[in-house]
């Protein structure tokens, strides 16, 4: 049961250097750290077992750059507006979670596996979908980790316990009409 368990204090970055002294500090005061963007997960994987610091990552916000084919992203950015964005390009996300209007993409692949689109498009892990991520690890002397390609998926669906995912570099398909019921 997850009754009673609860971070002890909140933290809430709007950059990549706040996150990096949050790293910082939390490694050198060995506070445990449960990253976590919109809270959708619906398993408790952003519920702190043991206290420490909820690492809220939704103030980490902001459309990095669009192009054919692919967007970039904070990880705090609701998926509802990098879909908006890229709206206006002529693209779409090639799939999305059914908690698009809330979650955040960072959450999505921390925490996510497929959606809306899946049917086409695989599931998060399959080749092509996460072009790349941007993490930070947790150190004396934390880092900012490019990943590319297959490996991305040492952070796929791994909750934050492996690295803090700062930005998602995802691909695109072309917009189609859809119609929601």
């Amino acid at each position: 049961t997850l009754a009673g368990l609860q971070a002890e204090l909140v933290v809430s970055p709007r950059t990549k250097d706040e996150v990096l002294t949050v790293a910082k500090a939390a490694h050198k005061h060995r506070i445990s750290l449960t990253p976590r963007g919109a809270g959708t997960a619906n398993y408790g994987q952003s519920v702190p077992l043991r206290g420490g610091a909820l690492l809220d990552l939704s103030g980490l916000s902001g459309i990095v750059s669009i192009r054919d084919g692919a967007v970039r992203a904070r990880a705090g950015t609701k998926i509802e507006d990098i879909e908006a964005a890229v709206q206006e390009t002529g693209q779409e996300l090639r799939f999305f979670p059914t908690t698009r209007r809330q979650a955040t993409i960072g959450g999505f692949i921390a925490g996510g596996t497929g959606g809306v689109g899946s049917i086409t498009w695989g599931v998060l892990r399959d080749r092509g979908n996460i072009i790349a991520l941007e993490a930070c690890s947790v150190e004396a002397e934390p880092q900012l980790v490019e990943l590319r390609g297959k490996e991305t998926r040492l952070l796929q669906h791994g909750y934050g316990t492996n690295g803090i995912i700062t930005e998602v570099e995802f691909a695109l398909a072309p917009a189609r009409k859809w119609v929601e019921i």
